[in-house]
């Protein structure tokens, strides 16, 4: 103990004799470990924390094509409202799919008025997630209908710690582009939505989505209509449909387009070199259709499940 006290003295000795050196010292080690921690935060707040949701690895985003401009593009509510019938009728891929937008919103406060992130959700949002409320209820169909502006709001759990914790928030009213909303839940601690940091202050229903969306070019669209392409959906699949059965399923779909279209194109181009006519149907042949639905099985389960078994036989989930 008495040999570090005097390591310690010495030290301190140099540190005064060389003040600039010290300095150069602090500054570096500073920065150096204040620019990694903060790296490594972030890091860990985007990909490796665990997001408040049930199950994520089960939840998928759809998305339209635009078959003119060939690029990606959101859902008009009408075409989400029929995707969504259809899927629960049908049985299909999906066991909820909820859509939502993004907006600005402009939320009063006492004598200030400030822009804050507000999510305009269907009423399935959370549920979709798997996430119960901290307080209150979900939105209902009714409020989630286009144009039924029913003033009522979700607010974040943040934001009700924020504003003071009221325990009696639910049932009163904040000022959100200067209209009253009625307080009807509050959103589970931590919960961020489809964002891993930046979360919503206010989840509104869809049926205040031409009260509440913000468009910067200054023009209103309407939700009912099918041309107001602004919707995210998200999907929750089915237990017993996985993203690589997903996969399997595109590749295989895309591998016989493709092979049909390069067989054609071989054929065409042997029948031009070719001094004798050339007579082949390009058709699909149903053997061909068969072993590539039986390679997509069994790439399913390869891929799909065989990460996730152990040596012993028995398979696990996360």
């Amino acid at each position: 103990m008495s040999n570090l006290l005097r390591d310690v003295r010495f030290g301190a000795r140099m540190f005064r004799k060389n003040p600039w050196f010290t300095c150069a010292a602090v500054t570096v080690l500073a920065l150096g470990i204040g620019a990694n921690t903060a790296i490594f935060s972030l890091v860990n707040a985007f990909l490796l924390k665990p997001l408040v949701i049930r199950n994520p690895a089960e939840l998928v985003g759809c998305y339209s094509r635009d078959t003119v401009k060939a690029t990606y593009r959101g859902f008009s509510y009408p075409d989400y409202a029929e995707l969504r019938t259809n899927d629960s009728a049908n049985g299909s891929a999906f066991s909820s799919l909820m859509a939502h937008d993004m907006a600005m919103v402009g939320l009063s406060e006492g004598d200030t008025t400030r822009r804050v992130f507000a999510d305009i959700v269907s009423a399935n949002y959370f549920t979709t997630f798997g996430v119960p409320l901290f307080q209150g209820r979900s939105f209902t169909p009714e409020e989630e209908r286009p144009a039924s502006a029913i003033p009522v709001v979700i607010v974040s759990y943040s934001y009700w710690k924020k504003t003071g914790a009221d325990p009696q928030l639910l049932g009163k009213g904040v000022r959100i582009n200067n209209r009253i909303y009625t307080v009807v839940g509050i959103a589970p601690a931590g919960f961020t939505g489809t964002t891993a940091m930046i979360s919503p202050e206010l989840y509104l229903p869809l049926g205040v989505y031409e009260m509440a969306i913000n468009d910067f070019e200054g023009v209103g669209r309407a939700l009912a209509a099918r041309s107001s392409r602004d919707l995210i959906l998200v999907g929750r699949l089915r237990p017993g449909v996985s993203q690589s059965f997903l996969l399997a399923l595109a590749g295989g779909v895309a591998g016989l387009a493709v092979a049909y279209w390069s067989t054609s194109a071989l054929v065409r181009s042997m029948a031009r070199l070719a001094p004798i006519d050339l007579v082949y149907a390009a058709g699909p042949d149903a053997r061909v259709l068969f072993a590539t639905i039986g390679f997509c099985v069994l790439s399913t389960i390869l891929f799909g499940l065989g990460p996730a078994c152990s040596p012993d036989g028995t398979c696990s989930r996360a």
